[in-house]
């Protein structure tokens, strides 16, 4: 399907417009919405051509970012958001794969050879999780281990005291890594598929998408079951606690919508020995690690009016209100000095150019393998979270020794 490049131009602004931000605006927020204008146009594309009145809600929260999942970014997809849509499900778009955080209490340490050498049997024999083997993952882009020491919990929060007392724990950043291809692709002649000038796009409707979800369902459990199994395996049965195991990464039915969390919690969702909402934000394997309840939101009082009167005309606002974003980190940092981001077509092709530093030098990128990325710094994020009323602070841990395994 051959359009003008300035008609790719118009279709890329008019799609930019619909997204939803409560980010930070640095370079790679920018360049995420950017990507993400690419991925929302195929939405948009793909209702019009079956012609039916209906798009996608487009929300970044704190953390917006770009992947480094050269699969979704060149799907354009960006991360950090959630992508609501009534009626038809993208996961060949979206790419679902229940990753989250698993945080547990340890009564007693193991002596560090001893750590060794089960992490070693894990990594050679895989992750028991039932009757099957899961795959170990620990190495994997940005998963890891934390043991961690708490810091302190807020005053306000001392009815947590008794199960967060002094002492170690573990953070387990950790996916399901088995069902990967089919949480992505599904049964491949189930799509209802559309050809776009971005690229095709399928849909999963009616019984094909309930299937789908309940698939999910099925495969969220497994990856916490995973998580907790790393956490038994390495530590002993009855020597951890179960702090929180929530999901950053999944497919669900929220609010009359079908809600994709890339990279958001769902700010009021149970996990846990205790089930209430609480959850890790971890900016990287070797920062403050933070634990949040969560709240609802987004209160009225964080929107501009701009935000507002678009999400009211729109019929947006009762989903928006309810979207319930927590970040579970900061997203990557591009590290360049560049201060702003454009699209460009080229030949039905598109590019990036990244301008205004500080002297007057332009980059031009495709490929974001070609990209420096650094991590954000919990001072970049967490006063936008405590800001927003995303959630209340409850306590912070010190990494003492980081797990790439």
């Amino acid at each position: 399907m051959m359009k003008s490049d300035s008609i790719l131009t118009k279709l890329l602004k008019e799609a930019r417009k619909e997204l939803y931000s409560w980010a930070t605006n640095d370079l790679t927020c920018q360049l995420a919405k950017e990507v993400m204008s690419i991925g929302l146009a195929k939405i948009k594309l793909f209702f019009q051509e079956l012609g039916l009145d209906s798009s996608a809600i487009v929300t970044f929260g704190p953390d917006g970012s770009v992947t480094r999942n050269i699969v979704r970014f060149n799907e354009g997809v960006g991360y950090g958001c959630v992508v609501a849509t009534k009626d038809y499900i993208f996961p060949s778009l979206l790419h679902p794969n229940g990753c989250g955080f698993g945080l547990y209490r340890i009564d007693n340490m193991p002596l560090l050879p001893e750590l060794i050498r089960k992490l070693n049997k894990l990594k050679k024999e895989g992750v028991p999780i039932g009757n099957q083997q899961g795959k170990w993952d620990v190495w994997k882009s940005n998963h890891f281990i934390d043991i961690l020491r708490l810091d302190g919990v807020s005053p306000n929060y001392s009815q947590y005291n008794e199960w967060l007392s002094q002492g170690n724990y573990v953070l387990i950043h950790s996916s399901q890594q088995v069902q990967t291809e089919r949480l992505s692709h599904w049964n491949e002649k189930e799509f209802i598929k559309v050809d776009t000038p971005f690229g095709t796009i399928g849909g999963l409707t009616d019984e094909s998408l309930k299937e789908y979800l309940r698939f999910f369902q099925k495969v969220e459990v497994y990856s916490k079951k995973k998580r907790t199994s790393i956490a038994t395996e390495l530590f002993g049965e009855h020597n951890i606690n179960c702090i929180a195991n929530p999901t950053h990464q999944g497919y669900y039915q929220e609010n009359n919508y079908y809600v994709m969390r890339l990279g958001l919690y769902n700010s009021i969702n149970q996990s846990g020995e205790k089930n209430l909402p609480l959850f890790p934000l971890a900016f990287n394997g070797y920062s403050f690690i933070y634990l949040y309840e969560g709240q609802t939101n987004i209160k009225k009082q964080h929107w501009t009016n701009n935000q507002y009167q678009r999400a009211k005309n729109m019929g947006h606002f009762d989903f928006l209100k309810q979207a319930n974003l927590l970040p579970h980190g900061g997203g990557y940092s591009l590290i360049y000095p560049f201060s702003t981001v454009r699209s460009v077509v080229l030949d039905g092709v598109i590019y990036f150019e990244l301008t205004d530093a500080p002297m007057e030098s332009q980059m031009i990128i495709q490929n974001i393998e070609a990209l420096e990325y650094g991590y954000r710094d919990p001072t970049e994020i967490l006063p936008l979270v405590d800001r927003l009323e995303l959630g209340k602070r409850v306590a912070r841990f010190v990494p003492t020794r980081v797990i790439k395994f």
